[in-house]
């Protein structure tokens, strides 16, 4: 660790000033650059080769409203492109719908899904409710700002309530909404999606709570890499409200049913007359069930072959690594309590981690007695798990490399990368110099290295928030050895913001000669 690493960091159990922390979501400016060698630190590998893209909101206020919440605001999509040793940075906002018409007539004019909503909104509601006996249509903002993936020729920008958005990956300029060639059902486009190598697929879903007499709407779709369709399922489960992340098997696809999504009329019509927001109803529902819906991967679509398997109350954002045996199903996931909710606790993060910290679990299911276990793997405050991006289902696959606070008496802010064997729980820590996000698992051998090479032979890529400095840095770790520190730390003279998730393609995009790898 280099030893201005050292002086930032000092003692582990030294707290960061969590109002310096929390202007790591400050708006920030597009920028488009090559690092200098002189900012590096350390030595990037030279086989570190593609594009990370991350995406998160860029901005923390829209023409004079501050957003109540983070996910509130704008997606800023992130490019980190390494290549021969060499880094370029690049940001650039989703210029979605809502960005254009706020930008042209200079307000803000959209609800966010987290409670952010124009002046006299509800007063207006109130009137049109009160002199028409029926509820105005309510328009959310879609900042497309929760996940950027790369697949098939084009990058996505995610918003689960949304349409997606298609970005040219070289210049980061928005090409418009995205419909899946077509195919895209419900509207909107979750943030998580999984890839089956073996098959080379693309797998994604649609999601529409239910309310009133209106059950809710799954759809998992399954794309080749030239976006031809091979399978749509479209299910109506009772429940399920919510789907944030799922889990991809050789046949099955499993998803987590909530309990802390309510559909009924009166949660519905508050939202709707802008009383509140969906994220600000996120809350434990004791008379709701907190379940597994198992959906076999391969039938017909019929919902009568969808199984239920009952678990203990808990939130489920994120699940890591899962693998199928026979009847068994097992899977690790971050899992937060029954007192978790939405507030932005500390201005720092987005959920109250400080009260209902995100713990690793290992869950087995057997499907012949529809019976499930859970046990406790570790004891950091975690989220965001990353894996191997081409090892969803795999058998033997084990390792999760968690955004983690592992200091003692401390559940916030994230400053540490967790590596967990979820068979084992051996695991390595690094202990950062600053805030972290999500730690991007990078396979040293690109598409082929699920079935060529170790599990963990690759590299970590972490954002890193230097909050006594107001600057971000992007570390490289080796995935094998997480614990001896950055092999490279790509210093910004600038911050960017916190963000969500972020995905690695070997592709490189620079606006030089386009180099690709096969798929």
């Amino acid at each position: 660790m280099a030893a201005d690493s050292e002086a930032l960091c000092g003692d582990i159990r030294r707290p960061l000033d969590l109002d310096k922390c929390s202007r790591g979501w400050e708006t920030q400016r597009e920028y488009c650059y090559w690092i200098p060698k002189v900012d590096v630190v350390g030595e990037v590998p030279k086989d570190l080769r593609g594009t990370l893209f991350r995406n998160g909101p860029g901005i923390r206020e829209v023409y004079g409203t501050r957003l109540k919440h983070p996910i509130d605001g704008d997606g800023m999509l992130c490019a980190v492109t390494f290549q021969d040793g060499q880094v370029h940075f690049q940001s650039k906002f989703v210029n979605s719908k809502h960005r254009q018409e706020e930008t042209a007539k200079q307000k803000f004019m959209y609800h966010g899904q987290l409670g952010t909503k124009p002046s006299f909104s509800t007063v207006k509601s109130l009137g049109t409710l009160l002199s028409t006996w029926t509820i105005p249509p309510l328009k959310f903002r879609n900042p497309s700002n929760t996940n950027s993936f790369y697949w098939g020729g084009k990058v996505l920008t995610c918003y689960e309530t949304g349409v997606p958005y298609c970005l040219d990956p070289h210049t980061l300029e928005t090409l418009g909404p995205d419909y899946l060639n077509g195919h895209l059902h419900l509207g909107c486009f979750a943030a998580h999606f999984r890839i089956d190598s073996e098959r080379k697929r693309l797998v994604c879903i649609s999601l529409r709570p239910g309310f009133s007499q209106q059950k809710p709407s799954l759809v998992v779709y399954e794309f080749d890499p030239a976006w031809n369709l091979c399978q749509k399922q479209i299910h109506h489960i009772d429940g399920l409200n919510y789907a944030h992340d799922f889990i991809l098997l050789p046949d099955y696809y499993v998803f987590h049913m909530t309990p802390f999504v309510k559909g009924s009329w009166w949660v519905t019509t508050k939202i709707l007359l802008g009383w509140t927001s969906p994220g600000e109803e996120m809350r434990y529902y004791p008379d709701l069930p907190s379940r597994f819906v198992i959906i076999p991967r391969h039938a017909s679509g019929d919902s009568a072959a969808v199984m239920c398997v009952d678990t203990e109350p808990c939130h489920i954002f994120h699940f890591g690594t899962a693998q199928q045996d026979g009847n068994r199903i097992q899977f690790s996931a971050v899992c937060l309590d029954t007192k978790f909710d939405m507030t932005f606790d500390s201005e720092i993060w987005l959920s109250n981690t400080s009260v209902a910290p995100g713990l690793a679990h290992n869950f087995t299911i057997d499907l012949g007695t529809k019976r499930c276990t859970r046990t406790q793997i570790d004891r950091a405050s975690v989220e965001f798990p990353s894996t191997h991006p081409y090892r969803h289902g795999v058998p033997g696959t084990r390792y999760n490399y968690f955004m983690a606070c592992d200091r003692p008496g401390f559940n916030l802010p994230y400053r540490d990368v967790v590596k967990l064997n979820a068979e084992n729980g051996q695991r390595q820590v690094w202990y950062s110099h600053g805030c972290l996000g999500e730690a991007v698992f990078v396979p040293r051998l690109g598409y082929d290295s699920w079935r060529e090479g170790d599990e963990d032979d690759g590299y970590v890529v972490v954002q890193v928030y230097i909050p006594e400095r107001h600057v971000t840095e992007f570390c490289v770790l080796d995935a094998k050895d997480v614990g001896k520190g950055p092999l490279a730390r790509i210093k910004l003279k600038h911050h960017v913001p916190y963000g969500f998730h972020g995905t690695f393609t070997p592709e490189v995009f620079t606006h030089g000669p386009r180099m690709v790898s096969k798929l």
